[in-house]
């Protein structure tokens, strides 16, 4: 069955299988739309449970990656919490592609932030912000739904393939106000020019995507997070925010801001960022914890996750 597959896939050339790609995110965006939101949650129950059913590697997976942060709990409780993962995951995206249908005033009735005085805070004394977040709930949605009246924002993304979903990807979160920059494209000196600007920065950094990374503990293990938004912030000064977004019952979403990250005495910029980032480490436990089953990482996350049989 592999060979079969490798094979039909080599019959199509490179442009028609990124064409085929590009289609499929825009049918599955217009039939969103289409459908009115009370849908949402059930559309989403049902495509997560086929994704369970007919994944098994990536049950697998979430089986290892929540069983750190689930701690001692029986294995009926760990499988409903990856059941749960995969119908989360399903209700983002069902929830990202109906945000197109959506006005700005009326996605923001679907929100509510706590600890938003630190964001504005920070905004209204000039010294920009970084808002540093784990792979929580629905974080365009979140960066969507942020007052961008008073804040520019500006995410770094994964680059995606083929480019034309990349730029189609982009599109939709300008219609927000959303900047995305590319992290393929060495987007540290645009960030520095976004903090100058007083804008706000937005990092998704739990999980390593180059070489500058380092060693912290997380939920007991020892992971590498990226060294980028401890950088940032020491060379910038602009603060450190740990932040997540939640999706609540009945489409409702929650954005919970942490206070700033105080690195306290410096000693020199590398230990000042491997001590930063460990913080921030810390920080996403606490909220991951609140709520395991929309921590979205669906890749082998800790060193001592198996591979599947």
């Amino acid at each position: 069955m592999k060979l079969w597959h490798l094979s039909w896939q080599a019959l199509l050339p490179r442009s028609l299988r990124d064409e085929i790609a590009l289609t499929s995110y825009k049918v599955a965006s217009g039939v969103c739309v289409l459908l009115p939101r009370f849908m949402g949650p059930p559309i989403a129950y049902i495509g997560g449970s086929v994704a369970y059913a007919i994944s098994a590697k990536r049950r697998h997976v979430m089986r290892a990656n929540l069983a750190p942060v689930l701690g001692d709990v029986d294995s009926k409780q760990r499988e409903m919490a990856v059941i749960k993962s995969f119908t989360s995951y399903a209700q983002y995206w069902y929830e990202s592609f109906k945000m197109s249908d959506l006005s700005l005033e009326e996605l923001k009735k679907y929100g509510r932030g706590e600890g938003m005085e630190n964001l504005y805070g920070a905004i209204e004394k000039g010294r920009g912000a970084i808002v540093v977040a784990p792979h929580m709930g629905n974080w365009d949605f979140a960066a969507a739904w942020i007052d961008s009246d008073r804040v520019k924002i500006n995410a770094v993304v994964e680059a995606l393939e083929p480019p034309a979903l990349f730029e189609w990807f982009v599109a939709r979160r300008a219609q927000f106000g959303i900047k995305a920059i590319a992290h393929n494209e060495n987007p540290m000196p645009k960030l520095i020019e976004a903090i100058k600007r007083n804008e706000v920065v937005v990092l998704v950094a739990d999980r390593s995507l180059d070489a500058a990374s380092v060693e912290v503990e997380f939920f007991g293990q020892k992971v590498r997070f990226p060294l980028g938004p401890a950088f940032l912030a020491l060379r910038t000064g602009a603060p450190l925010l740990p932040t997540a977004s939640y999706m609540e019952p009945r489409g409702g979403h929650l954005l919970r801001f942490l206070p700033e990250l105080e690195i306290g005495e410096r000693v020199g910029l590398r230990a000042d960022a491997r001590r930063l980032t460990q913080m921030v480490a810390t920080s996403f436990e606490t909220m991951i914890r609140q709520a395991p089953e929309q921590w979205h990482v669906f890749q082998p996350f800790f060193d001592t996750t198996p591979e599947p049989s």
